[in-house]
């Protein structure tokens, strides 16, 4: 008797627990879709905080999309270094996989780097601000990342490297490298590091000048590396690098919970 009595009180305090982590996963979801659904960030940010509390595994994710200067040690706007090489960038890229999970700013932001890479907005307001954050005095020169071919190269720069010029940012090195042969694009071949990148020339012109290397997008910094390398080989000095994005890199899950329970700890301190 005294046997059926305890496999019974186990039985009840098994259902219960079923039942609790039951409840907990349908709030986990249920804060994670609410989360998703708001376009700001401060309306995520409560939600997605008992999302993860609850153990939903999809809120990590949104947390770190919404919050990704909390994950990355460089930020928009912010002097960093990358292997000797002072960098500035406006704001992050996302992958295309996660256009669904980004809040507006972030939407509209990616959809600029696309247009910038098609000529169709050369994002003077980004760059100018880019610029004077870099803080380069005296006379430096713009040069521009060559791109797979002639015309995508001239498309994608024109219009920012006379702004540049016209601004009193930089001089146009637009001319200062030719593309002499059409490669494939690192972007559409799907091994970034394997596509040979060397289809330019340089100009002899470039030896001792001081110079700013300007790009769309800085993801793993090869390209960078690879770039100013051939500048210094032809006499030029590398002041610096442009960038009007940088892809942001996914922390891990473990990562994000970590920063996610010291954010929640610290709203309950302060009440808010």
């Amino acid at each position: 008797m005294e046997l059926i009595v305890n496999l019974s009180v186990i039985s009840v305090f098994i259902g219960l627990w079923m039942y609790a982590r039951y409840w907990r996963r349908m709030c986990g979801k249920a804060f994670c879709q609410y989360a998703a659904a708001c376009c700001g960030r401060e309306e995520r940010e409560k939600l997605m905080r008992y999302a993860i509390i609850a153990g939903n595994r999809h809120a990590p994710l949104l947390y770190a999309l919404t919050y990704p200067e909390r994950f990355d040690k460089a930020r928009p706007l912010r002097l960093f270094e990358f292997r000797g090489i002072r960098c500035v960038f406006a704001g992050y890229y996302f992958p295309q996989r996660y256009e669904n999970w980004l809040c507006d700013d972030q939407s509209e932001f990616v959809r600029k780097v696309y247009d910038f890479k098609e000529g169709r907005d050369p994002c003077r307001n980004c760059f100018s601000q880019a610029f004077r954050v870099l803080s380069v005095t005296g006379d430096v020169t713009a040069m521009f990342m060559p791109c797979s071919t002639s015309r995508r190269y001239h498309r994608r720069f024109s219009g920012i490297a006379a702004f540049l010029e016209s601004g009193g940012y930089a001089r146009s090195g637009l001319d200062l490298i030719c593309i002499t042969e059409d490669r494939e694009s690192k972007h559409t071949s799907g091994r970034r590091s394997g596509v040979d990148t060397a289809n330019y020339m340089m100009a002899r012109g470039l030896r001792g000048k001081r110079v700013v290397i300007v790009d769309d997008l800085l993801t793993s910094g090869d390209s960078l590396l690879e770039y100013a390398h051939n500048l210094e080989r032809v006499g030029a000095i590398v002041t610096g690098a442009v960038f009007l994005a940088r892809t942001f890199r996914m922390p891990p899950p473990a990562t994000v919970r970590r920063v996610v329970w010291k954010h929640h700890l610290s709203a309950l301190l302060t009440g808010k």
